[in-house]
């Protein structure tokens, strides 16, 4: 048995299929500093690629937790990942009854949250806000031995000074400190190999002046004191990994908002200040498409800056989603002016010739309760982006939409209680969990299971046309144009097209005569969805016969997704899901288990 003073288990992003847990750049900076506290005696779980796998994480921890062991146990976790950290903590408690549950992550900025967390009885201390209050905690309890900490009757036995703001735990039923830590130390760079170089990934100052309804940031920001300290990090780890992979260097630039007007001359203080040491081929940031002005040209030039995410989200006001400019709803007409500006960037950043690919990354936002005209707008504006992009020779530029989701905390969340049920039950991330009688549920599937997963190259737009209206007609009742399918060049391809468009069709998508078809139709998108993803990754696949048995076969993952559904089909039989009741005749069959009530957060 190997026993540790603390083991740090990190549930990042519960993958779709294939992987289970991505790098994250907090837990990897908690990690640093603790180490860097004194304390020795520590690990970390997943560890092994085996164990990011979503297929068999729940058998590698059951191993990890068989043969290791620690007075701590450290959960670090999204909304998304919030399910499986549950089960995570379940687990180490059933094992080790006497160990400390301590969480922390995005999830918890909501105070309602925390408070569910800490009452569910599987997390013991719960951080909310910036890391700085936990390492205070870890130094004190186990590298100075100033704290000791119990569990007595299902509460706390607390010796010592507990002074750590943030942290929250129960005291007679109550939580005790409602406040949130800061952290204004840098974070630990994350460096990574990949097909166009060396990506090394920072953070800055991740905060946004928009406020924008569905969004929630708990503002990071590295104190300037610390910049020389951020700067020798990337320099060294850009040095060594170029020495080692003999590749361009790409510095990944994470912050939210880098270039608004509020951010940027603090972003180009620090970037100016790192140039001097280590020089990048390329670089990616995140930017707003308001901020697509003449002086961000300049700092494109400067930095080198190739790689662009753009959060477009809606193309028309949307009182109900809530896309804003500092604080203030956009209107259409900004809207239309947005879009204009992101098509004279497109031309301006075609005549750049850099080292590497310039490449635009657009998001999309739909919401459940979208009209036929939004859908329609959102068709020809995605259409006419990529027959733009087609025209221009030096860049790149894909697409990608997202389901609205009512993360914990945020606006839409309040808004639309009772409409949803409450993203911490489901495993498969970013589920369709809208309930209402007035939302869409077909639609909304095939986007999220089929069209969001090929993150699609505007390139395919004679793919990726016959979709988007495949998915229109289907929650429009419209008649669909099967033209389309003769405008896709590519022969395989066309012909891949019309055989998913056929399957989709034979199904019946919402005439199924039970609730358990729909759900088995849920299945059978979701398989389809993972084949379309795979093609369009490598279209070498398409010679092969029988892929979408090969698919099934082979995907685990899927097990997740059968959770939900069960879940959904709970919330069904008891009255809970409106939009659902036509695949339920009266009366309501009771489900064995009980279901919590519907509500926010």
């Amino acid at each position: 048995m190997n026993k540790y003073d603390l083991i740090f288990l990190v549930v990042r992003e519960t993958s779709t299929y294939f992987h289970s847990v991505d790098e994250d750049a907090a837990a990897s900076t908690l990690v640093y500093y603790m180490t860097e506290a004194g304390l020795r005696h520590l690990t970390a779980f997943p560890s092994t690629e085996e164990d990011k796998y979503a297929g068999s994480i729940y058998k590698q921890f059951t191993k990890f937790l068989e043969s290791n062991t620690a007075p701590i146990f450290c959960i670090s976790c999204w909304t998304s990942t919030y399910a499986v950290a549950s089960d995570f903590a379940g687990m180490v408690k059933k094992t080790y009854p006497d160990a400390l549950i301590v969480a922390g992550g995005i999830h918890f900025n909501s105070m309602e949250e925390t408070e569910y967390a800490l009452k569910s009885g599987v997390f013991d201390i719960i951080f909310r806000g910036g890391g700085e209050s936990f390492l205070e905690f870890i130094k004190l309890s186990l590298v100075d031995k100033k704290l000791k900490i119990n569990k007595k009757n299902g509460e706390l036995d607390i010796i010592g000074d507990f002074i750590c703001k943030g942290a929250c735990y129960l005291k007679n039923g109550e939580i005790q400190n409602k406040g949130r830590g800061s952290f204004k130390f840098p974070l630990v760079p994350l460096a990574g190999v990949t097909e166009d170089g060396i990506d090394i990934r920072i953070m800055l100052n991740d905060s946004c002046p928009n406020a924008c309804d569905y969004c929630f940031i708990q503002p990071s920001v590295t104190s300037s004191e610390y910049w020389p300290t951020l700067i020798n990090w990337v320099t060294d780890t850009a040095v060594e990994f170029k020495k080692q992979y003999g590749q361009s260097a790409i510095l990944s630039l994470s912050d939210s908002a880098p270039f608004n007007r509020k951010n940027r001359s603090r972003t180009i203080k620090y970037l100016r200040k790192q140039n001097k040491r280590v020089t990048f081929d390329g670089m990616n940031v995140f930017v707003d498409p308001v901020d697509l002005d003449e002086d961000f040209y300049k700092i494109v030039e400067e930095f080198n800056i190739n790689t662009f995410f753009i959060g477009r989200d809606r193309v028309e006001a949307d009182n109900f989603v809530g896309r804003k400019c500092n604080g203030q709803l956009r209107s259409s007409e900004q809207l239309n002016q947005e879009l204009d500006s992101i098509f004279d960037f497109m031309e301006y950043l075609n005549t750049l010739k850099g080292k590497l690919t310039n490449e635009i990354y657009l998001g999309y936002i739909i919401s459940p309760y979208e009209k036929v005209e939004y859908s329609r707008k959102l068709i020809d504006e995605l259409t006419a982006i990529a027959m733009r992009s087609s025209e221009l020779d030096n860049i790149k530029v894909q697409s990608n939409i997202f389901l609205l989701n009512p993360y914990p905390g945020t606006k839409v969340a309040k808004r639309a209680e009772g409409e949803f049920i409450p993203m911490r039950y489901f495993y498969h991330p970013y589920p369709n969990v809208w309930v209402g009688k007035d939302t869409v549920n077909i639609y909304l599937e095939v986007i999220r299971l089929i069209i969001a997963k090929m993150f699609c190259n505007n390139n395919n737009i004679s793919f990726y046309k016959p979709m988007l209206e495949l998915a229109h007609s289907l929650q429009f009742n419209t008649d669909y144009n099967y033209k389309l399918i003769d405008d896709i060049e590519n022969t395989s391809l066309r012909s891949f097209a019309s055989e998913i468009i056929e399957k989709i069709f034979s199904m019946g998508l919402g005439e199924e005569n039970s609730l358990d078809d729909y759900l088995n139709n849920i299945v059978t998108l979701y398989y389809i969805g993972c084949m379309v993803s795979v093609v369009m990754n490598k279209p070498e696949l398409l010679k092969y016969k029988n892929l979408y048995e090969r698919i099934v076969k082979g995907d685990q993952a899927v097990s997740y997704l059968k959770k939900d559904l069960d879940l959904i089909k709970k919330y069904t039989l008891e009255g809970g899901a409106p939009v659902l009741e036509k695949y339920v005749k009266p009366p309501f069959v009771c489900a064995e288990k009980e279901i919590p009530p519907l509500r926010s957060g």
